[in-house]
């Protein structure tokens, strides 16, 4: 059956332009008996069709657009097809991403292919499924996937609060093969190996899309002390030492990711670092009463902000950590400063590292902005899929 949902006069400007959310005020007609999860055909006030994509009345995102049609032909729409070839389309996006054997697949939206997120860890597959519209697609996608690439795992790891708000709950489980038991990996970034735990690791077990502003450290570290804060498991730590840095220190909350930390550090045989379980907050403090200095700080913190309300709080915070990081930077120092916060934009990070440097009186230079590796690519027309942004600064 063809169910086609109407949108308001007007409201087809954002789709024709090639956005794929349609939210719930946007709508005039619904039929009635369209459930959460279908495949719908969009049409403008004019009743032209102008898009395919699945529905949920939960969700303030009410329709997310997979296909958009421009001839007004929806008989042949085949929703195993094109999910076929818009996966294989985003596999074949990376396959130019020779220096490592871990990298992201498919990244929702900027994929075409909204609510489903494949990370690859050598021969471990990690699908993210957020929304009731792909939950239903869930089979034709491990099939898809399955065929096209054979990984000896496939794990679903479907734990974001998104899914509470689509009406879903929340999905672990290792689902190839069904009896088996989920390994740690060892994957290789650029010569560095890390052990990564997809089931025990936060997101999907390894910050993929810091791999090229981890290797932008090779110009800055060389006999630096390095203070990483919010480590996690040693990423840019491992780095740092590995070109060449003098010290490195990481801090991370998680008991657990400081100790992935340093089997990381063990595996590449690397010396001179300590990794300290501890609030990074309170241990800015510490070390500034203590006296402490570094050539280089890295502040990667996870998303303080989700919403327009929490953002207020959020910017205190990154402010206390740059002023902070400042006050303990040498002269000549660099600070690698980046925030995943989806409401904190680009302009909002530099005018809180502006504001400050000048709270702690440091002179400053901007030398490089930062953003997220390239196997998450994102489009101005979905600015959604641009979350992780940073910038290299100096201080003079």
């Amino acid at each position: 059956m063809i169910n086609i949902v109407t949108l308001k006069k007007g409201k087809d400007k954002k789709i024709l332009s090639g956005h794929p959310w349609v939210y719930d005020n946007e709508i005039d007609r619904i039929p009635d008996n369209v459930s959460d999860g279908d495949i719908v055909f969009v049409a403008n006030n004019s009743f032209k069709k102008i898009g395919a994509g699945y529905f949920n009345r939960k969700s303030k995102i009410s329709i997310r657009i997979l296909d958009f049609i421009k001839n007004d032909n929806i008989r042949d729409f085949d929703i195993e097809d094109l999910l076929k070839k818009r996966i294989k389309v985003a596999i074949g996006k990376r396959e130019n991403i020779k220096n490592t054997d871990a990298k992201r697949l498919i990244f929702s939206e900027a994929d075409f292919l909204p609510g489903l997120i494949v990370d690859k860890f050598k021969n471990l597959i990690v699908i993210q499924i957020t929304t009731s519209g792909m939950e239903k697609q869930k089979k034709n996608i491990i099939k898809i996937i399955d065929e096209l690439i054979n990984p000896d795992f496939i794990y679903e790891k479907s734990i974001s609060e998104v899914r509470l708000k689509e009406g879903l709950k929340k999905e672990e489980k290792l689902l190839k093969p069904e009896n088996g038991k989920i390994p740690e990996i060892i994957i290789n970034e650029n010569g560095i190996k890390f052990l990564v735990s997809v089931d025990k690791g936060s997101k999907t077990g390894f910050y993929l899309d810091q791999r090229e502003n981890r290797e932008k450290l090779i110009n800055y570290v060389k006999e630096k002390s390095v203070l990483d804060c919010f480590c996690y498991t040693g990423g840019f730590s491992a780095y740092a030492l590995r070109y060449g840095a003098k010290s490195a220190i990481g801090i991370d909350i998680s008991e657990k990711a400081v100790s992935y930390a340093r089997k990381n550090m063990e595996f590449n045989n690397l010396k001179n670092y300590e990794f300290i379980k501890s609030d990074v907050f309170e241990m800015l403090e510490k070390l500034k009463k203590n006296g402490r200095r570094f050539d280089m700080i890295i502040l990667d913190p996870p998303p303080f902000s989700k919403t327009e309300k929490e953002k207020k709080d959020a910017i205190k915070g990154y402010e206390f950590l740059h002023r902070s990081s400042f006050e303990i930077l040498n002269n000549d120092g660099i600070l690698f400063s980046f925030s995943c916060s989806q409401n904190i934009s680009r302009e909002d990070l530099l005018g809180i590292i502006k504001r400050s440097a000048a709270k702690s009186r440091a002179l400053i230079e901007i030398i490089d902005f930062l953003k997220q590796s390239s196997d998450h690519p994102w489009t101005d027309i979905i600015p959604e899929t641009f979350y992780l942004k940073g910038f290299i600064i100096k201080k003079l």
